[in-house]
């Protein structure tokens, strides 16, 4: 039997709506989530900005009939057959990568990297900004009692995002990472590093991102047009995570790393020209990308948020009940600093 919920859709070029969808039962391995909270995100805006015809036609072709937000989290309504974890009632986020289960990349919990295709919430299967949804079993995340819906829809990517590359730079307790971009990830970034006891410094174009950062309490939060590594740090940064995704920011990236660093590129974008001589090899330099993360990573940082006291929720600066995701997605297209998310009570 399918019911129907309230979902949002991308309606045209820049103009988000409401409408009825359906909301089949769940089948063996799935559940169904009561959503209380879909965190919207850059890659959203992507879309946001196609014409129904280029959705259909970009790097990752998504149908306008499919619901956005890949950024979810939520409590158990329901469950299918053979579902014996989680059980209704728990408090989830959802990976938004659910790959087969059965090849190698699966079985180490990297589904994004599914030999077989993962699907997306949000690309090619509903995402969470409905009220109900259903999901695969083995993609939620049970999320520590201390843990908000907000919060845990920030795991579901951008949080632990941050997390993962923070591990992936290597940095080490008394070394400093420089934070390109101080957007929703850059500033996950900054909370990370602050509950590890490390130096960060976040350097951004925006002065409204800026001063926002600052209210947080970052205080080393420079501009980024003439950052001067020198004054800031001398002998450059032990660790640079890129989360602009631009040729300016991924140029200063390998620029401001000290001998023996380390770079991790996180933002999407075009490319930029890299040198291997002086760049890399000269000064011993570690590159680094990576792609969203996998699930025993993503349960890793939920616990560590809570036990660590990691501060997130005050990056989110807005949470707005569906009837305004129009304007919510307008407002994040606009220029909106920290996260804002479409919550239910």
């Amino acid at each position: 039997m399918t019911t129907t919920v309230r979902a949002l859709r991308f309606a045209a070029k820049e103009q988000v709506s409401i409408v009825d969808a359906p909301l089949p039962e769940p089948g063996p391995g799935e559940l169904v989530i009561d959503v209380k909270a879909a965190g919207l995100c850059g890659s959203d805006l992507h879309y946001f900005h196609m014409t129904h015809e280029e959705m259909q036609h970009a790097t990752q072709p998504r149908s306008p009939e499919m619901t956005p937000g890949h950024e979810i989290a939520g409590e158990v309504k329901a469950v299918g057959p053979g579902v014996t974890y989680p059980k209704v009632g728990d408090r989830v986020a959802v990976q938004h990568y659910s790959g087969c289960g059965q090849c190698a990349s699966c079985r180490r919990g990297w589904d994004v990297h599914c030999e077989r295709g993962a699907r997306v919430y949000s690309l090619n299967r509903p995402g969470g900004c409905q009220d109900e949804l259903v999901v695969t079993a083995k993609d939620c995340v049970v999320l520590p009692d201390e843990v908000s819906f907000p919060v845990g829809a920030f795991l579901a990517c951008g949080a632990t995002t941050a997390y993962q590359a923070l591990l992936r730079s290597d940095v080490k307790p008394g070394e400093t990472v420089v934070v390109i971009g101080v957007g929703p990830v850059g500033l996950a970034v900054l909370a990370w590093a602050k509950a590890y006891g490390l130096r960060a410094v976040g350097t951004d174009p925006s002065p409204q991102r800026r001063e926002f950062a600052a209210r947080l309490g970052y205080t080393e939060i420079h501009d980024s047009a003439g950052f001067d590594i020198e004054a800031v740090v001398p002998g450059g940064a032990d660790a640079v995570i890129d989360t602009s995704g631009n040729v300016h920011g991924r140029r200063t990236a390998t620029e401001i790393v000290k001998t023996w660093g380390t770079v991790v590129f996180v933002g999407l974008g075009p490319g930029f020209e890299i040198d291997p001589v002086p760049d890399l090899i000269m000064r011993q330099v570690t590159l680094r990308g990576m792609f969203v993360f996998s699930v025993p990573l993503m349960m890793e940082a939920a616990e560590k948020v809570g036990r660590l006291g990691v501060d997130l929720d005050p990056i989110i600066t807005r949470v707005s009940p569906i009837e305004e995701g129009p304007e919510l997605f307008a407002d994040f297209a606009a220029g909106s600093v920290g996260k804002s998310v479409i919550g239910w009570d």
